[in-house]
């Protein structure tokens, strides 16, 4: 379903999935049930969403703040990503 919509899989990584249209890129990286979509285009995304909860059943869980035991944080000086919850969890 994700091939069909325009994504190439990578061959290194067969989680990622990406799509170049005009200048923009659109990321899309699944794991085993979670899944995060990065892009250039709001509107695109949405699009993909669209497309996805036809073919899937899902829920938008708003935007990034946990993957995988990591968290993403953002800021004025970029994306940031830490594993301190995690590691506190294990100890």
């Amino acid at each position: 379903s994700i091939k069909k919509f325009g994504f190439k899989q990578i061959h290194f990584d067969h989680t990622l999935f990406l799509k170049h249209q005009n200048k923009n890129v659109t990321t899309l990286i699944i794991y085993v049930d979670d899944m995060i979509i990065i892009g250039d285009e709001e509107e695109e995304i949405s699009r993909i969403q669209n497309h996805l909860a036809t073919k899937f059943e899902m829920k938008s869980l708003g935007g990034l703040q946990y993957f995988l035991d990591i968290e993403v944080a953002k800021s004025k000086k970029g994306i940031f990503v830490s594993q301190m919850k995690y590691v506190l969890d294990f100890l």
